[in-house]
């Protein structure tokens, strides 16, 4: 372990890179689905989009055990407490399957009522419904593997996570047009593809966790002494990601009855491909986010404060570097971008439009992310979530409600951004005061 001694700079890119890579893969993999489905009509495509809300909800119980667990886990090798760490891996494995079982079968049980919710349209529902029973219920076997995947960035091996990450990313890439295309499967295709990657990627995660020798804890059926108070500290520590889960899927669904108030089903496909080239670069700040929460929760356990300091100050500059280019790239070349999606040339004229109203704030939005996701993994919850809140709801909800009956559709976007920079600017003010005390706590610590 040498996230405690080896220099910042270099062990920030050390644990980013492999991050990086891995989580590209996987945006790719979304990117290429989304391409894919894209193929067979916009309405597929709308598909995807419209009953994105539930795995938006979904994915808040993956992060809540898995952000939470892996968090824990860098502060107890920090201090040492390697029997607690491994404690804390076997519960993320044992409460995730009990979420995800549980999840889904509420939603098997009120799948109606649940689709009538989305405001699905007649020539929509079909794809829907094919499309989130196929995920949902593959989920159960498919997504253990990434909720575990954030515990391998925290014990120092990002490079096997990005590795296996890559492989089923390509994995799905290969398998999408066989069974949309080949097999004819159409949209039940994709989300066959989907869950045979993700089944593979959990696989060999918990294979990994039980076999390797060169992984400081592992994972082991065992008898948990204190199971609730680290249950209670781990989700403590993942509530800041799971509220900004369900509070990003009312927005989604608002968002969703408003483009349909104000549009069309073709805007709500418009949204799907703005949000995945957003994904693409969300995924990039994510590894390097990876990367600096292993450093920080390491060293914060080591008291090693201005090794925490250094590489939150980094983390903050490469994001609004990333930001920056990704912005100027939409700026420039939009149709480019946009056409990779769809070939229907209505869809790519009011899409390449729209990108430069809903991300104009994107400079500004890595930062957001490192600083939010910073106060998580020092134990600052409630500030995490605050701040992840002005950006997932206080903000961007009223903006529609006011913007949205005076612009149509453009109203929608407006408020998107509005809400992007008004909480970056919170949350920079924040990290700026945070990082101030860190340099007070280090200057302290040399006094003594």
């Amino acid at each position: 372990m040498n996230l405690g001694t080896e220099k910042i700079s270099k062990l920030l890119w050390k644990l980013s890179i492999p991050a990086i890579l891995g989580m590209l893969s996987s945006a790719i993999f979304n990117i290429v689905d989304r391409i894919f489905v894209g193929k067979i009509n916009s309405d597929a495509l709308t598909a995807v989009g419209i009953t994105m809300p539930v795995q938006i909800i979904q994915m808040a119980f993956i992060l809540l055990v898995g952000i939470g667990t892996s968090s824990l886990i860098s502060i107890k090798l920090g201090e040492g407490k390697l029997d607690e760490a491994e404690d804390i891996l076997y519960l993320a494995l044992k409460y995730i399957l009990i979420f995800l079982i549980a999840f889904a079968t509420l939603f098997m049980i009120f799948l109606d009522p649940i689709l009538n919710i989305l405001s699905i349209s007649d020539e929509v529902l079909p794809y829907a419904k094919e499309y989130i029973v196929i995920i949902i219920l593959g989920s159960i076997i498919g997504i253990p593997g990434y909720c575990l995947n954030n515990s391998l960035r925290s014990i120092g091996k990002a490079g096997v996570s990005m590795k296996i990450i890559v492989i089923t990313s390509i994995m799905n890439i290969i398998l999408d047009p066989i069974f949309i295309f080949i097999f004819k499967l159409g949209i039940g295709g994709a989300a066959i593809a989907t869950v045979i990657s993700q089944t593979t990627l959990t696989i060999y995660i918990i294979h990994a966790f039980v076999k390797r020798e060169d992984f400081v804890i592992k994972l082991r059926l065992r008898r948990v002494s204190e199971e609730f108070a680290l249950l209670r500290d781990s989700l403590k520590m993942g509530l800041p990601s799971f509220y900004v889960q369900i509070l990003a899927a009312g927005v989604s669904l608002f968002l969703n009855r408003s483009l349909l108030k104000f549009g069309t089903d073709l805007d709500i496909a418009a949204v799907t491909i703005m949000s995945s080239i957003y994904s693409f670069y969300h995924m990039v700040v994510v590894g390097i986010v990876q990367g600096n929460n292993s450093i920080c929760g390491y060293n914060l356990g080591a008291k090693q404060y201005g090794r925490v300091r250094k590489s939150l100050g980094l983390a903050l500059f490469y994001s609004f570097f990333l930001s920056t280019c990704l912005f100027l790239l939409i700026i420039l070349f939009p149709r480019i971008l946009v056409a990779i999606f769809s070939d229907n040339q209505q869809l790519v004229e009011m899409t390449s439009e729209a990108l430069r109203y809903y991300l104009c704030m994107l400079p500004v939005i890595g930062p957001q992310t490192v600083s939010s996701q910073y106060f998580q993994v020092v134990g600052k919850s409630k500030l995490s979530s605050v701040l992840a809140f002005f950006r997932y709801g206080i903000i961007i909800i009223p903006a529609i409600l006011i913007l949205g009956p005076r612009l149509g559709v453009k109203g929608i976007y407006i408020s998107n951004a509005i809400s992007d920079g008004i909480a970056s600017l919170v949350s920079i003010l924040f990290i700026v005061f945070e990082l101030i005390r860190l340099k007070q706590m280090e200057e302290g610590l040399k006094q003594r």
